[in-house]
């Protein structure tokens, strides 16, 4: 990032951030977050700061025609160059703060920032740390601490195993999670960056210790028996979904989920538009204490008070009582083995700043745990080859919209994602869109909504405080890949089917938003549309969805997310088309497990954070685990 590049970076973000955004400081995170990115990545922002040098020296309207025409371009390649601007930059304008020093467009959009209450102090896990060169010896090393990496570090710390867990993101205790949005490039993956290469679909993954868990947002919802079925019958195992039963109780019971039985005013958008509609509607199970209370909003960034459930809180303790030991912010860089078993795992740890420690660990047994974005990298700089290794990566793509109404919603504040709908689901098949409410804190609504021009933006952004968040998460069908070098970058385009079935979820949006009582709803498209109440008429509704359709799921064309990936080792019976054996073994290895998302042999249509469980706990058992 030299001196010319960055002066047309802050050219960028002066004419995409509202007036009281603190432009110099945007522009240095942005700067370090570009540093930062994979070499492939950063050279391809670097080639749009060089071609946006000129245009960015003219005046504001010059520049933010220029953006404009970035936004719209036919170019595939420009669409992505602007998305990459436009959500980094106006994430950090509404997002940057300290203590001390709070962001001055909070005043504006009324949002609170940080609570100020009593933060909870439990004793820390144990943490620790390697000498370079060591040789560790353990029974069972597992490569990840999250859904999967906990249940598995649990099983075998149980069973009297000595367990090592490696996790490549950072620990930290309650009184460490802030409750600010900066947080993100600390607490997920690609701090926070990671998307499909095309910058089509936003991705978030967690990137920590208790991985996904830690930063979820609580919902468990079991695997539809309908659709366990059609797992049974692609993996050719008979039964899968049947074995799940007994796992799925006893997580259930550990980590303490139950419906919630309160609901905010973003959640409550779901129950109040599907009662007055007539369709379905329900409480989300979830994984926190009964006393949460009001639910503070912030479980995206960890929780401040101890009460989220997660596998750091419910899982990896059993590793220290068990004798074990976690490393954080330790990668594995590749698996050793020999004549079909795994002997150790190579790995590098960051002790400090500028201290970076190798180390291996001797091990019995070898579970990779490093979700369906890293596990595939692992194993084929691992030497392991198989067929469909990286393929089928499947990411629940997420539409949103955004309900406004009359009177304050906060969708930042309370217990998130306590309800949800399938009145629009199993549409064709088992295929079709859940419909799900969106916490939202100002960095991530600012980076989601359209940018027409600054003014806009800021007056959407001054109304975001009455605005529920909706979206339909789409369980596809048609999978895309993650490529297996060291970029790991993510190709995934929509199939015509899925979009169709996206884009259908979306107008159902707008159907138990105006049923809600919304006064004005709008996509996120990078030309939104813009519906108000009395203009949602059956007729204005039908071409409505049409229009949608005919608009399609191009990259770029309306921001979309995702928060679940699966698939890229799947398990079956047949090593032709799997890559890992019924017992989640990697075939051809007597010790060497999967036991994460990656693992499903299709997507599960529901947030899989306790379907990952349910599968490690089987795997577990399955390879003398309790």
């Amino acid at each position: 990032m030299d001196e010319r590049r960055r002066a047309t970076l802050r050219s960028v973000v002066d004419t995409l951030a509202p007036d009281d955004a603190r432009v110099e400081r945007v522009t240095e995170y942005a700067a370090a977050a570009i540093d930062g990115l994979t070499p492939g990545r950063r050279s391809d922002l670097f080639r749009l700061l060089d071609l946006l040098w000129l245009p960015m020296k003219g005046g504001d309207g010059m520049r933010a025609a220029t953006l404009r025409m970035l936004a719209s371009s036919p170019s595939v390649r420009l669409r992505a160059g602007f998305a990459a601007l436009k959500r980094l930059s106006l994430f950090i304008a509404y997002a940057e703060s300290e203590p001390g020093s709070e962001n001055p467009t909070w005043t504006r959009i009324g949002y609170p920032g940080p609570r100020d209450d009593a933060r909870a102090d439990p004793a820390p896990l144990p943490l620790a740390t390697a000498r370079a060169g060591e040789r560790v010896r353990a029974d069972v090393v597992v490569i990840g601490s999250g859904a999967g990496g906990g249940v598995i570090a649990s099983s075998f710390a149980r069973a009297g195993k000595h367990v090592v867990v490696l996790e490549a993101g950072g620990a930290f205790g309650p009184r460490a999670f802030t409750q600010r949005e900066m947080m993100t490039a600390e607490l997920y993956l690609d701090g926070g960056l990671t998307s499909s290469s095309d910058l089509g679909v936003v991705i978030l993954a967690g990137a920590t210790v208790g991985g996904g868990t830690t930063v979820n947002w609580c919902t468990c919802l079991r695997l539809p028996e309908r659709i366990s079925s059609e797992w049974d019958a692609h993996s050719g195992i008979a039964g899968l979904g049947a074995e799940l039963a007994p796992h799925y109780d006893a997580i259930e019971q550990r980590l303490a989920i139950a419906p919630s039985a309160t609901h905010n005013a973003n959640n409550q958008t779901i129950l109040d538009g599907a009662r007055a509609l007539g369709v379905h509607a329900a409480a989300q199970p979830r994984n926190t204490a009964r006393d949460c209370g009001d639910g503070c909003g912030y479980c995206g960034y960890g929780c401040a008070y101890d009460r989220k459930h997660s596998a750091a809180w419910g899982l990896l303790p059993d590793v220290a009582l068990g004798g074990g030991a976690i490393y954080a912010n330790a990668s594995a860089l590749r698996i050793e083995s020999s004549n079909g078993r795994a002997r150790s795992v190579i790995a590098r740890q960051s002790a400090a700043p500028g201290d970076v420690r190798e180390f291996e660990i001797e091990a019995d047994l070898v579970a990779v745990c490093a979700g369906a974005l890293r596990t595939p990298g692992l194993l084929a700089a691992s030497a392991i080859r198989a067929p469909l290794l990286g393929r089928r990566l499947f990411l629940h793509p997420v539409a949103a919209a955004v309900a406004e109404f009359d009177h304050p919603v906060e969708p930042w504040r309370g217990p998130m994602q306590t309800a949800y709908s399938d009145a629009f689901n199993y549409r064709s098949g088992n295929y079709g869109t859940k419909v799900e409410a969106a916490p939202a804190h100002p960095g991530m609504a600012a980076l989601a909504l359209p940018w027409p021009s600054r003014a806009a933006h800021a007056d959407w952004m001054g109304r975001f405080r009455n605005a529920a968040t909706l979206f339909a998460l789409t369980r596809d069908r048609d999978p895309g890949y993650v490529e297996l070098d060291a970029e790991a970058a993510i190709r995934y385009r929509l199939s015509p089917f899925d979009g169709e079935n996206l884009l259908a979820g979306l107008a159902g949006l707008f159907d138990l938003g105006f049923a809600a009582g919304a006064v004005r709803m709008g996509t996120l498209h990078t030309a939104p549309i813009e519906v108000e109440r009395a203009q949602w008429t059956a007729s204005y509704r039908n071409e409505f969805a049409r229009r949608l359709q005919r608009i399609g799921v191009e990259p770029n064309r309306q921001i979309l997310f995702s928060a679940h990936q699966m698939g890229t080792a799947a398990m079956g019976s047949d090593c032709a088309t799997s890559v890992v054996d019924p017992a989640g073994r990697v075939w051809g290895f007597e010790n060497l497990l999967v036991a994460d998302a990656s693992v499903f042999p299709q997507s599960s249509g529901v947030n899989p954070m306790v379907t990952i469980m349910a599968m490690a706990a089987r795997i577990a058992v399955q390879n003398g685990g309790v």
